[in-house]
């Protein structure tokens, strides 16, 4: 197991070809997380710096990708539900980082900042529906990887159809058990995301 590494800004601007100030610019419009050491300079770890690197197609070392796990990011305003998938993705699939949204505005802001792999959905959300959240990612060429798993208690045939077509890569309905959860997680995790919109 590789442990963990902090890259600087000059280190970061040699691996995505660029100057310095590039990656300053990114850090500073929140494209890539980072933090401040003792003595001012700012420092990305090596986790948020190959998913940004993969986020944007860059080419990425190899011992970066080895080190970066899936991100899971939970969009639920219910906290309850939030939290019963939590516990399921930490308990049965431990690889993952979980991150939680609690509505469409947060969910925006986790997605630019966390740039998730999958993101499990909620379709009516105070604030900014899933719906409309579907549709915004996949206008997003940086985000055309991500896979999106909707979930809902609505599941009649025409909202399964809206949310497919807005672009959600799979459906589950609510109320579910976690071994549907799973399954359906694993499913994805070997698959394109979908991208015929």
């Amino acid at each position: 197991m590789l442990k963990r590494r902090a890259f600087g800004t000059y280190a970061i601007a040699k691996i995505c070809h660029v100057a310095p100030i590039t990656v300053g610019r990114w850090i500073e419009e929140g494209k890539l997380p980072f933090f401040t050491t003792g003595g001012g300079h700012r420092r990305v770890w090596d986790t948020d710096l190959a998913a940004f690197l993969k986020a944007h197609n860059y080419p990425a070392p190899p011992n970066l990708l080895s080190n970066l796990n899936p991100t899971v990011l939970i969009v639920e305003d219910n906290t309850v539900t939030r939290r019963l998938i939590r516990r399921t993705l930490e308990q049965f699939v431990p690889k993952f980082t979980i991150r939680e949204a609690a509505d469409g505005f947060e969910a925006g802001e986790m997605i630019s900042k966390t740039l998730p792999n999958l993101i499990v959905l909620d379709i009516w959300l105070p604030g900014i529906n899933g719906i409309e959240i579907c549709k915004k990612i996949r206008q997003d060429k940086a985000r055309k990887n991500l896979k999106i798993l909707a979930i809902n208690g609505d599941a009649s045939n025409d909202t399964k159809k809206k949310v497919m077509k807005a672009g959600a890569d799979a459906f589950l309905a609510k109320p579910f058990k976690a071994e549907a959860l799973l399954k359906m997680v694993e499913k994805l995790a070997n698959r394109p995301a979908q991208t015929n919109l």
